[in-house]
């Protein structure tokens, strides 16, 4: 069984990195991440199911507009927890592999299932681990969970397992 999640948040990174660092994830097929138009100390307004790189203050823009440089995320969505997760693990690869690293965060989690918690990020460059800790879970004990890298693999269907 599948809960829906929504999770809220900023992270912040210890330096500007690179646009070019999240072409993959700008040109993703589905929930590509956004732009956000401003790179001002204001929190960008997000709407629901929104997940937006926030431009450097004095970023350049190049010929269609977008920034040179990205200080952070802002997240405002619903989803499983396995594409939250990876959404937010291929951010923090992104920010590492430029040779940066998460400076600041505070993304906060809320289960179809009343349950809430927090996303943490733990120190692992090559695999950018992330762990969901509960605060609060009705009718159980709070808990830790998917703290392992996720893999990626293909969808399977009939024709691809014969």
């Amino acid at each position: 069984m599948s809960f829906t999640y929504h999770v809220s948040g900023t992270v912040t990174f210890d330096s500007p990195v690179p646009t070019a660092s999240f072409w993959e994830l700008l040109d993703a097929r589905y929930n590509p991440w956004l732009l956000a138009t401003s790179g001002s100390e204001e929190a960008p307004q997000l709407h629901m199911r929104e997940r937006l790189l926030i431009p450097a203050e004095n970023a350049t823009l190049d010929e269609q507009g977008r920034p040179s440089h990205i200080k952070g995320i802002a997240v405002d969505w619903d989803e499983s927890s396995y594409l939250i997760g990876d959404a937010l693990r291929n951010v923090a690869l992104a920010v590492y592999s430029s040779g940066a690293d998460l400076d600041d965060y505070e993304v906060d989690f809320r289960g179809e299932d009343g349950s809430e918690g927090e996303i943490v990020f733990y120190t692992d460059e090559d695999e950018a681990v992330l762990g969901w800790e509960e605060t609060y879970a009705p009718g159980r004990s709070p808990n830790v969970f998917g703290c392992v890298p996720w893999v990626h693999r293909p969808p399977q269907n009939a024709s691809s397992r014969s």
